[in-house]
């Protein structure tokens, strides 16, 4: 056996390098992001897994043509629209990476937050974005896949990503449709439009994590709102308060909060990505953290920001906290419901966000699949 032989020096020198290959080991292993529980990397459905695959390439080759058109300069970190194949727009806004402090319901619920750049979407998904999604064209099994006998005839990879089966009835309730939030869907339907939506437009777009929302939400305040403390300003931005024969409104009607959003307070309540936990702090057990995301264990209840037309004004601050029920599809007559609309609930959207770091193929496929979707 060959034997390694140092001299004093050569100790040292080798204990030098040993340690910083272990700092640099330690860097490697810190998380990106405070994630919990810890997205698995295994047991993937092969299907989905597919999916996922394919549309982290489309979003990596489109970048490269961009990068390619602007002399190799990657996209400016700037608002933009993006326009559907439908011919529909939509925009969405920078927000700068940075930290807040955010504050629990309990007491004792503080933690430092820090979060990296992201663009989000200045206004609700609307009917005109959302509808092309939701009404399929494809027969469709009850969990969104493709009938069996119909797979062997699709020739392009979007009709295979899940989409709704045929509503019992208009998810209007009677209210105007043209220009108005898309509503009543559940938090698996929204995450399958922001696939759906990524693969036809090359740009990776997700649901808003709660610490997200409320970061944008409050755009650099402390206040109770994004306009103040003073409720007397309500008026000027945001719908709340209404009563039975209320409904909602088009975004953007109101005056948007510092960094340019509207509606965030109000209107129509708003998914985000996290499982509601009652203290933060607790179930992170640290008070300092870095994109945090409470990730799916279970059905209900998943966080919802903004409140929305008829709650009163101590129900749509940025802090409040909004718990997805079961009761929210009561009116539906299937057993078992649907995974793919909330019948009771004529108040609930969505909003976007695309983070400026195109995220892995298995890192898109947990933003969009949260794995407790057949269990709604």
């Amino acid at each position: 056996m060959r034997k390694l032989e140092i001299n004093s020096s050569g100790a040292i020198l080798a204990i030098m390098v040993l340690g910083a290959l272990c700092v640099e080991s330690v860097k490697a292993a810190q998380p990106l992001a405070d994630i919990k529980p810890a997205l698995a990397t295994g047991d993937f459905d092969e299907e989905q897994m597919r999916l996922a695959q394919v549309i982290h390439k489309r979003v990596i080759d489109y970048q490269q043509i961009k990068n390619k058109t602007h002399n190799g300069q990657k996209q400016a970190f700037a608002a933009y629209k993006e326009t559907l194949k439908t011919g529909v727009p939509f925009d969405m806004l920078p927000v700068k990476a940075g930290s807040f402090t955010w504050q629990g319901e309990q007491e004792g619920d503080t933690l430092e937050v820090t979060l990296s750049a992201f663009w989000m979407g200045k206004t609700e998904v609307t009917w005109e974005e959302y509808e092309p999604f939701m009404l399929s064209e494809v027969p469709r099994q009850k969990d969104g896949q493709v009938l069996d006998f119909m797979r062997e005839h699709i020739k392009n990879d979007i009709d295979f990503i899940a989409r709704p089966t045929p509503p019992y009835h208009p998810m209007t309730y009677g209210m105007a449709r043209d220009g108005h939030p898309a509503i009543s869907m559940t938090q698996h339907a929204a995450n399958k439009y922001c696939q759906w939506l990524s693969y036809q437009t090359g740009h990776f777009y997700r649901l808003p994590t709660e610490a997200e929302w409320e970061y944008a939400c409050r755009a650099g305040s402390k206040t109770k709102f994004s306009w103040g403390d003073d409720p007397a300003d309500v008026a000027k931005h945001a719908w709340v308060g209404g009563d039975a024969a209320s409904y909602y409104q088009k975004p953007a009607q109101k005056m948007p909060n510092a960094w340019g959003f509207y509606d965030m307070h109000g209107n129509v309540l708003e998914w985000t990505l996290d499982q509601y936990v009652p203290n933060r702090q607790a179930y992170f057990a640290k008070k300092k953290v870095v994109n945090p995301w409470v990730k799916a264990t279970k059905p209900y209840p998943h966080v919802a920001k903004g409140g929305h037309w008829k709650l009163s004004l101590d129900e749509v601050l940025a802090s409040a906290r909004h718990q997805s029920d079961a009761k929210w599809k009561e009116s539906d007559p299937q057993e078992p419901k649907s995974q793919w609309y909330h019948t009771n609930t004529p108040w609930l959207g969505l909003r976007l966000v695309r983070p400026t770091e195109i995220p892995t193929a298995e890192e898109m496929y947990h933003y969009w699949n949260s794995g407790v979707a057949e269990e709604y």
